[in-house]
C-alpha cells in the first residue's frame, strides 16, 4: 500500500528554499515507496514563492483534497515545524478536517530524546575557542511551547557547558537583551551567532545578521566580536534524520483498510 507522505512547513523566502530540496532529496532517498508532497503551511509566503519562484505552492487542505480525488484513504503528514506550538496544532486541526485519515510526524523536538539528540548533532558548533559563546537563537512563541526553547538550552548547558545560550527573536524568552546581558558578564569576547531555525530565511538575514537593530549589531555593541553561522537546521542530514524517524513512527500508526 503505497501510504503518501506529506511535508508541512511553515514556508520561507526563496533564498532558503535549498533547505527544502534537501530534506525532499533525504525523504525521496529513504522513503522510496511513497509519494512525497509538499505543503506550506503560511498563505503569504506560499502567494510570495509562487509569484517568484514559480514554484506549485499548496496548503495542506489542498494537498488532502488531491490525495482524496487520486483515491488514497490514508496519508502520513510530517510536520516540519521544530516545536509542538501554534503553527503545528493548526495542521492538526486542517488534518481533522480533510477528506483522508492522517497519521502525523511529530515536530523535531517533541522529547527530551530529541532534545538530547539535536544537542549532539550541534556539537561542531561548540568545537571553537574558549572565550566564544555559542549563541543559537529561534523564532519563539506564546505557545505553551515556548518552554521547548528552555530545555533546549538546559540540554546544551549541561552538554557544553557555560558557553552555550539559546534566545528567540519573537515571543517568549529568552530574549535578546537577557542573552547579550548573560553572555557580557560570563566574560565572553567572542560569539558563534546561528539561527535554531530549520531554513536560515528572513529572520537569519534581517534579526540575526542585520547592520542595525539584531542580534549581531547588540553584541558588537558590547565590544564582542562576532561570526556568524548561516546554515538552518534544515541543511543538516542528521535532523533530517530525525524527522524521518518521526515520520516512520507515524507510517507505523497507519491502519489497512
Amino acid at each position: 500500500m503505497n501510504i503518501p507522505i506529506i511535508l508541512a512547513a511553515f514556508g520561507t523566502s526563496t533564498r532558503a528554499m535549498a533547505a527544502y530540496d534537501d530534506i525532499d532529496a533525504y525523504y525521496k532517498k529513504t522513503f522510496p515507496g511513497h509519494d512525497i508532497h509538499w505543503a506550506f503551511t503560511s498563505r503569504m509566503v506560499a502567494s510570495k514563492l509562487r509569484k517568484k519562484a514559480g514554484r506549485e505552492v499548496l496548503h495542506p487542505y489542498q494537498v488532502f483534497d488531491l490525495l482524496s480525488q487520486a483515491g488514497h484513504e490514508w496519508a502520513v503528514l510530517q510536520s516540519l515545524h521544530l516545536t509542538c506550538g501554534h503553527e503545528f496544532y493548526r495542521l492538526v486541526d486542517d488534518a481533522k478536517s480533510g477528506l483522508i485519515r492522517i497519521s502525523m510526524g511529530l515536530p523535531l523536538l517533541s522529547s527530551p530524546e530529541d532534545c538530547m539528540e539535536v544537542a549532539g548533532i550541534l556539537e561542531p558548533l561548540f568545537q571553537g575557542p574558549k572565550d566564544q559563546a555559542v549563541v543559537l537563537v529561534g523564532h519563539g512563541t506564546d505557545h505553551p511551547a515556548w518552554s521547548m526553547y528552555t530545555a533546549m538550552a538546559s540540554v546544551l548547558r549541561k552538554t557544553y557547558g557555560e558557553k552555550a545560550f539559546v534566545g528567540v527573536v519573537e515571543e517568549g524568552i529568552p530574549e535578546q537583551e537577557d542573552v547579550v546581558r548573560e553572555v557580557k558578564d560570563k566574560g565572553f569576547k567572542r560569539v558563534l551567532l546561528a539561527p535554531f531555525m530549520l531554513v536560515s530565511g528572513v529572520h537569519f538575514e534581517e534579526d540575526l545578521a542585520g547592520e542595525e537593530d539584531s542580534w549581531k549589531s547588540a553584541f558588537e555593541e558590547q565590544g564582542l566580536q562576532v561570526e556568524l553561522h548561516a546554515q538552518g537546521l534544515g541543511r543538516n542530514p542528521k535532523v533530517t534524520s530525525l524527522f524521518s524517524r518521526h515520520t516512520m513512527g507515524a507510517l507505523d500508526m497507519v491502519q489497512p483498510s
